[in-house]
């Protein structure tokens, strides 16, 4: 394989075979194709795009180029992905309710992408918490509790490791197919059997349009099945920060409350929450339908089950709670009051997101640390009225130095108007079969 020619033929808008992306993928791991020769191959990948075929090609090899992972020996496993949102801490509250529900969830995910917050991130702000368990110990957990979360070691899809660095630094993030390939290749080299996919859309997301997330949903499905998998895809609104807390440990510790009292839940986290957990159980054959589904996850989540395995699951993987409570209430904080009365009408929720990266709660470089406690909490969501000078929202971090700018940046996110806008409907626009 010349690679250089190969780039060319990608650059020039033709079609890969089977062969050249395995050839490719294979080169990458193993350091004969350059960082730079990688970086140009996705950029010709976004630009030209991916057929389903090379989609399907590129997902394999990726999957395949190292460890895989089969729990069948245990039971059917089944995942959840979201294409990445703001304050989307749903998989921390969905893993615990399917897996006390009675699935099995081996669920692999990823760090922060761009404006978007990655789970792991979010895992690793509970002290103590180890996010790559041996195998011996995934196996173990999923035995006993039926859930553990974990990050890609650099056994597992190593390929999607080295791209998905790249495609944050290249500005690749959005590609249809190479978005595609990363998420199923990570979830086929987890051991999924099925998988539920929450698409997003809105202004929060990576896809701004219905018809582009309708057609990533597709693809998607299409390229899992393809690719041995039994795939389910939903459209879900993201125009708003999910829930109130945005950053990493104050959206753990949303998402925590939220298991512990559902009563006092925010209307949209339960909402997707039971949708997704309720379609998990679905695909796993537990629930009889989608409904049937919704309501197993409800009482399990009703009767703190859900809760119970939420932290059975932190202290299984090393994680302290308390310790974890009382490291962060000294945290430097400003609460920033409105500037005057008026109608939450809507957020700019992507500049939300890259404020928090300022603030220090995502990266802009794969490089680049985290801090843990870096977040915003909303007092407001879309409808409140507020008076002048009314706590709008508190800012968190380690560096009290980015705090006023972050909070300047979420300041002009957050939009008041004198009339009240249009009820928020459902989350849920539609499924894709």
């Amino acid at each position: 394989m010349i690679v250089a020619e190969l780039l060319r033929k990608k650059r020039d808008g033709l079609t890969l075979s089977p062969t050249e992306i395995e050839e490719l993928i294979t080169g990458i791991v193993h350091g004969s194709v350059t960082t730079a020769q990688a970086a140009a191959f996705l950029m010709a990948a976004c630009i030209r795009g991916l057929t389903e075929a090379e989609t399907v090609a590129l997902t394999r090899a990726m999957a395949h180029s190292g460890t895989c992972y089969d729990w069948r020996s245990i039971g059917y496993a089944v995942d959840k992905h979201s294409t990445g949102g703001v304050g989307d801490k749903i998989s921390l509250l969905v893993a615990p309710i399917a897996a006390a529900a009675g699935a099995i969830v081996p669920m692999m995910s990823g760090r922060g992408l761009g404006h978007t917050g990655g789970t792991i991130d979010k895992l690793e702000s509970i002290v103590g918490f180890t996010v790559h368990p041996s195998d011996e110990q995934i196996e173990r957990q999923l035995r006993r509790l039926g859930v553990a979360m974990f990050a890609q070691s650099a056994k597992v899809a190593p390929a999607d490791r080295i791209l998905y660095a790249l495609r944050d630094e290249t500005g690749t993030v959005e590609s249809v197919g190479l978005i595609t390939a990363s998420i199923l290749s990570k979830k086929i080299a987890e051991g999924a059997q099925g998988l539920v996919l929450d698409v997003k859309i809105g202004r929060g997301a990576f896809m701004q349009h219905i018809n582009d997330a309708r057609a990533l949903a597709q693809m998607l499905v299409a390229v899992g099945q393809g690719a041995g998998l039994t795939v389910r895809g939903v459209l879900t609104d993201m125009d708003d920060p999910l829930g109130c807390a945005v950053g990493n440990w104050v959206e753990v510790q949303e998402a925590e409350g939220a298991l512990q009292n559902p009563s006092e839940c925010p209307a949209d986290i339960r909402e997707l929450s039971l949708y997704l957990a309720g379609a998990m159980l679905h695909l796993a054959g537990i629930a009889s339908s989608q409904q049937d589904g919704m309501s197993r996850a409800a009482q399990v989540w009703e009767n703190g089950q859900a809760y119970e395995r939420f932290h059975e699951m932190v202290a299984a993987q090393g994680g302290r709670w308390q310790e974890s409570v009382a490291r962060y209430v000294s945290t430097p904080s400003l609460t920033v009051e409105s500037p005057r009365s008026g109608y939450i009408t809507g957020f700019s929720t992507r500049q939300i997101g890259l404020a928090l990266v300022e603030l220090g709660a995502g990266r802009k470089r794969a490089q680049d640390t985290i801090d843990p406690a870096a977040g915003v909490v909303l007092h407001v969501q879309r409808g409140n009225y507020i008076e002048c000078g009314a706590p709008l929202f508190t800012v968190y971090a380690t560096d009290k130095e980015r705090i006023p700018p972050c909070a300047q940046l979420l300041l002009q996110s957050i939009e008041i108007e004198e009339s009240p806008p249009l009820p928020r409907t459902s989350l849920i626009y539609e499924a894709v079969p």
